[in-house]
């Protein structure tokens, strides 16, 4: 993808969740002898979540996910395979907001909400959520790539007033969740970077003076994840650490794109394959603890 229309890409991924039904990818996983004994033994796996979860501009769109632009090379499907889930259910969606997750999308027919897929007897819910609310993921890109200015007003301002919702609002997915699936082992999992600490790199576009707007807006969100996790009694997994040096500046080790991408690893400002690999690590470590 063209770095002029990469952005366009983003703002559109970042949009209200698709109008029309959107069906799962639900599969029945084959077990083998490979799974790791540390791991725990999964019957019933659902996954939950917005474009960071599902994996737009990855290769090969799993069954169903065509209208949510959802991989089978998402982390959540790499997860399944590291667990030999025996049922793996993922309705991730781009453009998802808590509201999806949890209420009927708008539209003439409407899709239903992701928490649907959720059952008593599910084991395991992994939720990644929470970048879409407010528009927070959007307005900061438009905001930091426009050159107007608006880059540190928006982060210093805006992006705190949208996060105080965002807290309150995730924490009550994840209590619906465990109301939905009592004994389900449920995480909520956090972003990767995209802007690194300081500095900036013509992949990203944005200027030097406002890189440490954005990349405190991106630890704000994921302290807000933090929190909402905390206020609901579930584990989070934050990413923040382990991609310190793997954001969209790093070249071959990023994690991230930034406005331009390879064929078939991710969107603009988006995971690629790398990085859904090192999120999928991640949960499994925090699911063997």
């Amino acid at each position: 993808m063209v770095a002029g229309v990469a952005v366009a890409a983003l703002l559109a991924g970042c949009s209200s969740a698709p109008d029309q039904p959107a069906p799962s990818s639900s599969t029945t996983v084959t077990p083998t002898p490979s799974r790791t004994p540390a791991l725990p033994a999964v019957r019933s796996y659902v996954a939950l979540g917005d474009s960071f979860t599902a994996g737009p501009g990855l290769a090969a769109l799993g069954a169903g996910g065509e209208l949510c632009l959802r991989s089978d090379h998402n982390w959540p499907s790499l997860l399944a395979q590291r667990l030999d889930a025996t049922s793996f259910t993922d309705v991730s969606c781009a453009g998802a907001t808590t509201h999806d997750v949890l209420h009927q999308a708008g539209g003439p027919v409407g899709a239903r909400p992701q928490i649907a897929a959720v059952r008593a007897g599910t084991d395991l819910v992994t939720v990644g959520i929470g970048g879409n609310d407010g528009n927070l993921f959007a307005s900061l890109i438009s905001a930091c790539t426009g050159g107007q200015g608006a880059c540190a007003p928006f982060s210093r301002d805006s992006a705190p007033r949208i996060l105080h919702q965002t807290v309150s609002d995730i924490a009550t997915v994840l209590d619906d969740v465990r109301a939905k699936a009592p004994k389900a082992t449920v995480l909520l999992v956090g972003y990767l970077r995209i802007m690194p600490d300081s500095g900036t790199c013509p992949t990203i576009g944005i200027p030097a003076a406002d890189t440490a707007a954005v990349a405190a807006a991106e630890e704000a969100l994921d302290q807000a994840l933090a929190d909402a996790a905390r206020n609901a009694g579930v584990p989070y997994v934050s990413m923040r650490k382990a991609s310190r040096g793997h954001d969209a500046c790093a070249g071959a080790r990023a994690w991230t794109n930034g406005r331009t991408v390879r064929d078939a690893d991710g969107i603009a400002f988006h995971p690629r394959l790398a990085g859904m690999q090192a999120v999928a690590r991640a949960v499994a470590a925090e699911l063997a603890d």
